[in-house]
């Protein structure tokens, strides 16, 4: 029998990747590869390597910054307009563990997590 005034369990937080419209395709080190189905049809992919950081969608640079003194944490673009006629702002947050390991990749578009990956 279970007692409704027990104090609730303590959640642990889940591993792996949240997603009902996306899949990743490629995830190593600092890049990540995604096919989303909705709220846009297409891949993103994220791309870290040498010192710059690259955003694109269906093959079109939404985001673009030289990391030389500071890896962004928090890259935001709004979706080009063949992907989405709303061009709806997308935002993706990232999360380092040691050695710049991505730990957590979220990307939030138009105010709704699309994707959620925790490592």
């Amino acid at each position: 029998m279970v007692n409704p005034f027990d104090a609730p369990p303590i959640l642990v937080d889940e591993k792996g990747v949240f997603a009902d419209n996306a899949k990743r395709i490629r995830g190593f080190f600092l890049h990540r590869v995604i096919d989303f189905t909705e709220p846009f049809a297409g891949r993103l992919v994220y791309d870290g390597w040498w010192f710059r950081q690259i955003v694109t969608v269906n093959g079109i640079r939404t985001w673009y910054r030289i990391s030389w003194l500071q890896i962004h944490r928090v890259v935001e673009f709004k979706l080009p307009v063949d992907v989405d006629s709303l061009q709806r702002l997308c935002r993706i947050d990232i999360h380092f563990g040691r050695g710049l390991q991505i730990r957590r990749f979220q990307v939030t578009i138009g105010g709704i997590v699309a994707y959620d990956e925790i490592l």
